[in-house]
């Protein structure tokens, strides 16, 4: 009897232990496999937050640069406008009228530029008497001569001859003033009149055409003859 009963124990013993055996990896395997679903939780968490991240400090650093955009283009703007000024021009009488302002046009239907000025008549270098007032397009020079060395002499005693290049005022037939043009002209084309002037000056007023039209005179004398006695 007390045999059998120790055999009894033995084999429940055993039992036990093949039931514990066999129970062991199947708790570590459960285990295992909750780690790796925690780890891959985590992995998931963390990736999330990643992108979460990733996204944030894209938009912050896109907002960021358009509001550097936007400050410099304000900026900009600013400062163009600080730098305008404003003029009051009521003082000369203008009008909307005046702006519409139809400039002269030469044959080929380019704007025509006209420049004038006054050139002095005088022998001595120093003496300005502002005799001549020239206007010049792109075609013709117009003159006006007023030689104060004149004044008294008779309209009907006077004559003026025009060459190529140069302009010589006759009183009876004398050559008393020439001077050497600044450019080259027409013969055919160029005219004069010889009228009464202010002061019992004679006024002559001239009209040459430019031998080219390319070429701009700025002037009318371009040295005052050796000869002339005014």
């Amino acid at each position: 009897t007390t045999s059998h009963m120790a055999l009894s124990i033995r084999l429940r013993y055993c039992k036990k232990a093949s039931a514990s055996g066999s129970n062991f990896p199947t708790k570590a395997k459960r285990k295992k496999n909750q780690l790796i679903k925690m780890m891959n939780r985590a992995v998931m968490i963390a990736a999330t937050i990643f992108v979460f991240l990733l996204q944030f400090s894209t938009q912050t650093r896109a907002f960021s640069l358009s509001s550097a955009s936007t400050t410099s283009r304000t900026t900009r703007t600013t400062v163009f406008r600080s730098n305008i000024q404003s003029i009051d021009v009521s003082d000369l009488g203008l009008t909307m009228e005046d702006l519409d302002v139809t400039f002269p046009t030469t044959s080929d239907g380019g704007i025509q530029v006209t420049t004038s000025g006054y050139e002095s008549t005088s022998t001595i270098p120093s003496v300005d008497d502002r005799g001549l007032l020239w206007e010049e397009d792109s075609n013709i020079v117009g003159v006006k001569l007023s030689i104060p060395g004149l004044r008294g002499q008779p309209v009907a005693a006077m004559d003026v001859a025009i060459t190529s290049n140069s302009c010589t005022v006759t009183v009876f037939g004398y050559a008393v003033w020439s001077c050497t043009l600044k450019g080259e002209c027409l013969l055919e084309s160029s005219s004069f009149h010889i009228e009464d002037g202010k002061d019992m000056t004679p006024l002559i007023t001239l009209s040459v055409e430019k031998k080219t039209n390319t070429n701009r005179w700025d002037g009318f004398i371009l040295s005052i003859g050796e000869g002339s006695i005014l």
